[in-house]
C-alpha cells in the first residue's frame, strides 16, 4: 500500500513510498495547512490561503488546487462534506514530534528517540503566512519546554551526554531564554564542569544586557558556586 509522507520541519517535502512528489508552492501550502490544522471547512482554508482576494475567488482557487492535487498526489486529500482534510494514513513529521513533546510534557517520558525527535529544524523555514507564523510559534514553545524537561530527566538518569545536547539545542533555538540557559548550566554542574557553568552564566548575562538591558534573575546566579559570598568572576 502506498504511504504518503509530508515533511514540514525545515523545508517542505512530499513523498509516496519514499519517492519524492514535486508539488508547486500553492499545493504545498494547501497540504501544509491541512496537516497543521486538521479537517477544515472550505471557506476557512480558502480564506487562509488566499486572504487578499474576495471569498468567491478564493473558493475558486481552492477548487482548482484540489483538482490539481488529485492529479499530482492522488490520495493525499479527502473531501468530507464541505470540509477538507489529509487522507487517513498520511504521515506528517510534525505529528511525530508533537507525540514526543506530549510524552515529555504530560507523562515525563523520554527514551532514546527523544533526542532525534526534538532536535529538528523549525517549521516551514522561510514561510511567513500568518497561519504558519502562529503554528511555528506554538510548536517552538512546546518544543522548548520539552527540550528543557527532557534534559533534566536525562540528567536524573545519568545520561549527561544526551542531556547536554538537548540543553544546547534549547539555547541555540532561544539564546535569550533564561530557563534554557538555566538547564544548560545545571547540566554543566552535573558533569562537574563548573568553569563551563560560570562561563555560560556570564555569556548569557552579557547577551541579555546587550540585547534587552536586563539582568538574569537571582535564581540563575544562585546555581553557581560562590567564593566568599561573591559570584566567581570570569
Amino acid at each position: 500500500m502506498d504511504e504518503l509522507r509530508l515533511r514540514l520541519l525545515g523545508c517542505f517535502a512530499c513523498e509516496r513510498s519514499g519517492v519524492p512528489i514535486d508539488l508547486p508552492l500553492g499545493l504545498q501550502r494547501l497540504a501544509a495547512f491541512l496537516a497543521l490544522r486538521g479537517i477544515s471547512h472550505r471557506c476557512l482554508v480558502a480564506g487562509a490561503l488566499w486572504p487578499e482576494v474576495p471569498e468567491t475567488q478564493a473558493l475558486a482557487s481552492l477548487r482548482t488546487s484540489v483538482w490539481r492535487m488529485n492529479r499530482l498526489a492522488s490520495g493525499l486529500l479527502e473531501i468530507v462534506g464541505d470540509a477538507l482534510r489529509l487522507a487517513p494514513g498520511t504521515h506528517a513529521d510534525t505529528d511525530a514530534q508533537e507525540r514526543v513533546v506530549d510524552d515529555v510534557l504530560s507523562r515525563r517520558y523520554v527514551d532514546d528517540s527523544t533526542l532525534a525527535a526534538l532536535c529538528r529544524p523549525e517549521l516551514l523555514a522561510g514561510w511567513y503566512d500568518d497561519w504558519v507564523v502562529f503554528e511555528r510559534e506554538r510548536l517552538s514553545q512546546l518544543r522548548l519546554h520539552a527540550l528543557e524537561i527532557a534534559a533534566r530527566l536525562f540528567v536524573d538518569r545519568g545520561r549527561l551526554d544526551v542531556a547536554l545536547r538537548l540543553a544546547l539545542e534549547a539555547v541555540r533555538a532561544e539564546p535569550l531564554r533564561e530557563t534554557a540557559n538555566e538547564v544548560l548550566i545545571a547540566v554543566y554542574i552535573a558533569e562537574g564542569n563548573t568553569s563551563d557553568a560560570i562561563q555560560r552564566f556570564h555569556l548569557y548575562r552579557d547577551l541579555l544586557w546587550r540585547e534587552l538591558e536586563l539582568e538574569p534573575s537571582p535564581r540563575l546566579g544562585g546555581l553557581l558556586p560562590r567564593r566568599g559570598g561573591v559570584l566567581t568572576p570570569m
